[in-house]
C-alpha cells in the first residue's frame, strides 16, 4: 500500500524563476515521512518526546520534471524494507495532470534510509513490534533491490 498526501508548491519553495529551488524538496519528502509517521499513528514529535526518532542516513534522488509556483502535487511514499533498526522509503513527486483523464508527470523519484534511533545519542533500537506492525501494510519490496 502507499501513502499518499497532496501539495501545493509555494512561494517559499521556489527560485526567483518560480521553480521550485532543489533543496526545498527535501523539506517536502521530510514533510511527507511526518505525515505518514502521523497516519499510523506515531507522530514524528511524539517519538522524539520519548526520546526516540528516525534520522535519514541515506538519501538518493532523481530530478525528473520541474514543479512550479501554485502546483499540487501529489507525493507517494512506501516502505521498501523494515529491518531490525532501518526503514527504506520510496517516493515519488507527480504533478498535477494537464488534461483530464491524463496521468501525472513524475517530478521526482526518491528512496532514502531512516534508523530508529535514541535521540540525542543516535544509537541504533530495533523497531517496537507495535510500530513494525503499523509500517507492515505499506511495505512494498522492490525487485531491484532485495
Amino acid at each position: 500500500m502507499k501513502f499518499t498526501t497532496r501539495k501545493q508548491v509555494r512561494f517559499h519553495h521556489c527560485d526567483p524563476a518560480g521553480i521550485v529551488f532543489y533543496p526545498q524538496y527535501f523539506y517536502l519528502l521530510h514533510e511527507v515521512q511526518e505525515d505518514f509517521l502521523n497516519h499510523i499513528g506515531f507522530p514524528e514529535h511524539a517519538l522524539i518526546a520519548a526520546g526516540k526518532g528516525v534520522p535519514i542516513v541515506d538519501l538518493k534522488t532523481e530530478f525528473l520534471g520541474m514543479c512550479r509556483h501554485g502546483d499540487e502535487l501529489s507525493i507517494t511514499l512506501e516502505l521498501t524494507k523494515v529491518g531490525g533498526a532501518s526503514l527504506g522509503m520510496r517516493y515519488e513527486i507527480h504533478g498535477s495532470p494537464k488534461r483530464p483523464g491524463e496521468t501525472p508527470a513524475i517530478k521526482l523519484r526518491a528512496h532514502g534510509v531512516v534508523v530508529y534511533s535514541e535521540i540525542p545519542h543516535g544509537k541504533a533500537l530495533a523497531i517496537p513490534d507495535d510500530l513494525r506492525q503499523a509500517l507492515l501494510p505499506y511495505l512494498q519490496p522492490n525487485p531491484e533491490t532485495t
